[in-house]
């Protein structure tokens, strides 16, 4: 090539280098780059159940929790009921609800970390109802039949626990229970919505262990 020819190619090389460099950096902005591969499937949110036993604890799950993906967070102050020394006890507690598309392993980790009780619950609801699932919430609106219902359920162990809050009452059980729960709802014209759930695995160990009135 002479030497106008060689200039002149050169001057395109570089006209497209810059280009190119122009294009990388806009696409950077925007937080992916020209050849990123198609994402995925949009995730879903779920809904994540926790409580503490101090208005000020629940906070500091709060605070941890809405750091979360496209978190939304509340918090309710909720009576709680369940078996502990061959009787009955009764505890106030705050009931934290997180909705986040962040995973539930995720979010596990993150409120354990915060958490004050040493076998916390972290449950979530599942999207679909699976055949032969072992894991339920109840939730039943009794007015001011749900404390009473929430101290029978705990007395005949046909519930793991039952939280109580405005006249609605919400109960963890096993599957072979859920007849029971349901046969006491109907004697006060009431019935149950069911939710299968799941979520840490020590917490789900105790409930199996304290549903010993359907077995």
């Amino acid at each position: 090539l002479i030497p106008s020819q060689q200039s002149h190619l050169m001057r395109q090389r570089l006209a497209i280098f810059f280009s190119l460099l122009l294009v990388t950096a806009a696409f950077s902005r925007l937080g992916q780059t020209p050849l990123a591969a198609p994402r995925g499937k949009v995730a879903m949110a779920i809904t994540v159940w926790t409580t503490e036993d101090a208005e000020d604890k629940a906070q500091k799950v709060v605070a941890a929790a809405e750091k979360l993906a496209d978190a939304t967070v509340r918090v309710e102050e909720i009576k709680s009921y369940y078996w502990w020394d061959g009787k009955v006890n009764f505890d106030p507690e705050w009931r934290v609800v997180v909705s986040t598309t962040s995973p539930f392993e995720t979010v596990q980790e993150v409120i354990s970390k915060v958490h004050s009780y040493d076998l916390p619950m972290i449950i979530y609801d599942l999207a679909e109802l699976p055949e032969g699932h072992a894991y339920w919430k109840g939730v039943l609106a009794l007015g001011d039949d749900a404390i009473p219902s929430a101290e029978a359920l705990v007395e005949q162990r046909i519930v793991a626990c039952a939280q109580a809050a405005d006249g609605t009452l919400a109960v963890k059980t096993m599957a072979p229970c859920k007849a029971l729960v349901e046969e006491h709802a109907s004697k006060t014209g009431r019935s149950v919505s069911w939710t299968a759930i799941n979520g840490n695995e020590g917490y789900l160990t105790w409930m199996k262990g304290e549903c010993t009135g359907c077995k």
